[in-house]
This record gives C-alpha cells, structure tokens and sequence, in this order.
C-alpha cells in the first residue's frame, strides 16, 4: 500500500465558513435566507460532521493528445487535458464530511422530512466548502488550475475507483464505492487539481 506520500488535513466545524451561495442554492432560498430550522440543523450538523482529506501531489504526462497519465491513471478526456494545459503535475484529492453525517440524513428521512432537506443542503453546502478550504491549503504559493472532478465533463465516474485507490481512501478517510462508482459517506469529493508551471 502506497500511503507515505498521502497527506491528510481535518478541520472542525467552526473553522469552515459554509459558503452562502451554495447553501442559497442547495435550499432554493435567498442568499440571506435564515430561519429556526436552519439553526437548528446547522447547529446538529456542526456537532455531527468530521471534515477530512487526503491528498497526494503528483506528476502528470500530458505529450498524447486528450490522454492524462498519473501514477495511478491514464484518463483519456478532452476536458481534463485543456484544463490541466500548462502542468506537470497536479494534486489529487478526496474529502468527506464523515459517516456520522450519512447516518444523521438517513435517521433525518424518518423522522422529519423538512429537517432532512435543509440538514441535506446544508451538507452539499459544507463539503463544497470544506473541499475550498482544503484546496486553499494545498495551493499555498502555488498557482493552480481549477478542480476537476470525476462525474463532470467527459471524465468518467469510473476514475473514482483508480483515484480513491491511489490515496487509500477507505482507510485514510473511511470512504467506500459501490458499483456504480458511487462513494460512501455520500458527502464526499474526488477532483484533480493541476499545478501550473510558472
């Protein structure tokens, strides 16, 4: 298992600042949009969540056309290589929001189905932030292409399984996939960053 050249970063519930925009988005609300409810479900969210990520920084051969060689892949995908156009290497990521969380929105459907949708925007929300707030750390002093994210383009939900691999996902961040290339906690992220040449 190649794990020594993984990196992890956590953070707690009141270091991420959930976007409002997204949550806006994910509530179908205004941006300025609060309300008991939400208070409610932000305050067992917080007690609830376990931010995490892992990462590797790693090389990326971009000599053939539209093909994206990493160490663990070779993605073939127009999108992905005019995004990652001016790298050589890239940071490839996960990030979870933790089981707890999948738990909370499973027992939420039961009980109440207006706690379970503002507590499911809320976690859309924050796992789009938190994946900001990772990012930003991992691009400290570096100048870096926009996320890419296996599912988005023509890259193929397939990817996961090769990249999730790569970091030792399901021991480094408890992270699962089901045949349809879908991860457990369903709050998570894969992207792959590209670092740009200067």
């Amino acid at each position: 298992m190649r794990n020594s050249d993984i990196s992890i970063i956590t953070a707690k519930a009141e270091n991420i600042e959930i976007n409002k925009n997204e949550l806006a988005l994910r509530l179908k609300t205004d941006r300025g949009y609060n309300s008991e409810l939400l208070e409610k479900c932000r305050k067992r969210f917080n007690e609830t969540v376990e931010y995490k990520c892992a990462y590797i920084r790693t090389e990326v051969d971009l000599s053939q056309e539209n093909i994206c060689k990493f160490d663990f892949a070779e993605i073939e995908s127009r999108n992905l290589y005019k995004n990652l156009q001016g790298c050589r290497e890239a940071f490839v990521m996960a990030v979870t929001t933790g089981i707890a969380v999948d738990r909370l929105l499973k027992k939420l459907n039961v009980i109440s189905q207006a706690e379970h949708f503002v507590t499911d925007g809320l976690s859309s929300a924050a796992v789009e932030s938190f994946c900001d707030y990772a990012s930003d750390i991992m691009k400290t002093g570096i100048k870096c292409a926009n996320r890419f994210s296996p599912g988005y383009g023509d890259v193929s939900l397939e990817v996961q399984k090769p990249l999730l691999e790569r970091l030792c996902a399901f021991e480094t961040l408890g992270i699962t996939l089901n045949s349809a290339y879908l991860m457990t906690p369903v709050k998570s992220i894969t992207a792959i960053m590209g670092i740009i040449d200067n």
